[in-house]
């Protein structure tokens, strides 16, 4: 029995070696410039060991990014218990999502992979595999959280009737999605006006809540 947990303690520590050599080799690069090859290079394996780990690249992929899921579906959760009111939870549920883009900017990058990318994909395959299962499951879980405050803000009066829940918590996600991937031009601007990426972030949140709060006047 200890002989068979330390095997399985020794496969789930080679499988993670395995996750960590690609997610670092993927945080900058395109999907199709990451080979098996090189990622089994990067841990001293042959191909083939890789590969009775993970059955293929596009499992790996999911993989890490369900890691990635996993950790910020904990942050939003342990986040928004802070608040009381529908509105006070979907701010904490803003800074969550900032505090999770600007932690792991790589896992948000890949979560929302370029079309171009999962084009690559044969998503027949992936949509049985369990890790992409999961991964959609807690996107979903994800979203429904900030739906869910902004409904309850709507009721509360605090957040204005007009306002789509799904639609507006889709594009807040969005929006740090497009600040986890903006290009260095505008990087540039912002550094020539002293805006820092803290500073940034902050005002993305500020301005997104003014935009779907009930005007008290």
């Amino acid at each position: 029995m200890a002989l068979t947990k330390w095997k399985e303690r020794e496969r789930q520590q080679r499988q993670n070696d395995i996750i960590d050599a690609a997610r670092k080799l993927l945080a900058d690069r395109d999907f199709d410039q990451v080979s098996m090859d090189e990622i089994a290079g990067q841990i001293g394996l042959g191909k083939s060991t890789l590969y009775l780990y993970f059955k293929n690249k596009e499992s790996l992929y999911f993989a890490i990014v369900l890691r990635g899921i996993r950790i910020w579906a904990e942050m939003v959760k342990k986040e928004v218990k802070k608040g009381n009111t529908g509105l006070e939870k979907f701010k904490l549920y803003g800074k969550a999502n900032r505090d999770f883009s600007n932690k792991y900017p790589d896992y948000f990058r890949l979560l929302y992979s370029p079309t171009s990318i999962r084009k690559q994909f044969d998503m027949d395959k992936m949509s049985s595999s369990e890790e992409f299962q999961e991964v959609r499951e807690l996107f979903k879980e994800i979203m429904s959280i900030g739906i869910d405050f902004i409904q309850k803000g709507i009721e509360e009066g605090e957040i204005r009737p007009d306002v789509d829940p799904t639609e507006a918590t889709i594009l807040l996600s969005v929006i740090y999605n497009g600040k986890v991937n903006m290009g260095d031009w505008a990087k540039e601007l912002l550094e020539n006006r002293g805006i820092d990426d803290e500073k940034f972030s902050k005002d993305i949140g500020d301005l997104f809540i003014h935009m779907i709060v009930k005007d008290t006047d």
